[in-house]
């Protein structure tokens, strides 16, 4: 039978976090962000190897959508919303963490908390790109079965989705702001 935990992560144990986020962002400087995203992407597969508990495997499965978002050239994900997933991701590329992954149990535990952390903090990106990639595949279905093939209104009908979706993340992310911030600041505050 599965144990269910409820984990309270304290300020300072934040703060902690806050500082392992703030020395792999530091050494992420010196990485392109292509290298930053194959290394997260090479990360995830390597965790999604070892991950048997459902809570890991669908935060990891976030963070290729992530490294996808960033890749995906029709999403066209805006600065300064480019910079904060190659933060996030940092972490996840970098092969030293906190705990090493191979520590039998708990190994992926400082990975599923610095993930679910990241995750917190780009709940927009991640939604709008989402929602993003479910219009497009919709869309393209729809129009493909109404036999609508010209390759030429497709930048249209994804440009409108795309710019409302870009406009839409902004404006949640500084209503955030102006509330006192996301739930956990880990990129905005280093």
């Amino acid at each position: 039978m599965p144990l269910t935990m409820t984990l309270e992560i304290s300020d300072e144990e934040l703060d902690h976090f806050r500082s392992v986020m703030h020395l792999t962002r530091a050494r992420a400087a010196r990485r392109s962000p292509e290298e930053i995203s194959a290394a997260a992407r090479a990360a995830v597969g390597r965790l999604a190897s070892g991950a048997h508990s459902p809570f890991v495997a669908n935060r990891l499965c976030k963070v290729k959508a992530l490294v996808g978002m960033l890749e995906d050239e029709e999403w066209q994900l805006p600065e300064p919303g480019r910079t904060r997933v190659l933060e996030g991701l940092a972490y996840i590329a970098e092969s030293q963490d906190l705990v090493p992954d191979d520590v039998p149990v708990l190994g992926l535990v400082d990975d599923a908390i610095m993930i679910e952390l990241v995750l917190r903090e780009l709940r927009h990106e991640l939604e709008s790109y989402e929602e993003f990639d479910e219009f497009r595949r919709e869309e393209a279905a729809r129009r493909s079965a109404a036999g609508s093939h010209k390759a030429v209104y497709r930048e249209d009908w994804l440009g409108l989705q795309r710019r409302a979706l870009h406009d839409r993340m902004r404006e949640r992310r500084e209503r955030d702001l102006e509330r006192g911030g996301p739930d956990f600041e880990l990129i905005t505050r280093l």
